[in-house]
């Protein structure tokens, strides 16, 4: 608890948010693509790299650091939407022919989550994520 005490600014919880939306969507996507065989390594590795640079984010505090973080968990996102337009086409047009349209609500979920977790981070890059250290 000293940890979020020493650096309790107001971006440091969208980060931590941004954490947490990471983990769940990475679970999420790996079960549900598992069970309809449509596992894409890019999204499992824009979001893995992602939380791993959003753990650097609480030791280091880097602007660049916030973009990178940001242009992961897109990747992560934009390549669930590419992957999964032929199941909304589908749903769409009320047919079958190039992708699952049962699986449009388990896939906008995912997209939620995913998207959630940028906009945590895009709105933790305009805030203070550190408190200025004051000698004691």
């Amino acid at each position: 608890m000293t940890f979020m005490k020493k650096y309790r600014a107001a971006g440091i919880w969208p980060l931590l948010l941004a954490a947490v939306f990471a983990v769940v969507s990475f679970i999420r996507y790996f079960i549900w693509a598992q069970a309809n065989y449509a596992m894409n390594n890019l999204v499992l590795i824009g979001l893995a790299a992602g939380f791993a640079v959003n753990v650097m984010l609480f030791v280091i505090d880097s602007d660049y650091l916030i973009i990178l973080l940001t242009v992961l968990y897109s990747i992560a996102l934009l390549q669930l939407v590419v992957d999964s337009v032929g199941s909304f086409v589908d749903a769409y047009q009320g047919i079958v022919m190039f992708g699952d349209p049962t699986q449009v609500g388990a896939i906008l979920i995912l997209c939620a989550l995913i998207g959630a977790g940028v906009l945590c981070v895009i709105i933790s890059g305009f805030l203070k994520r550190r408190r200025p250290i004051h000698p004691a």
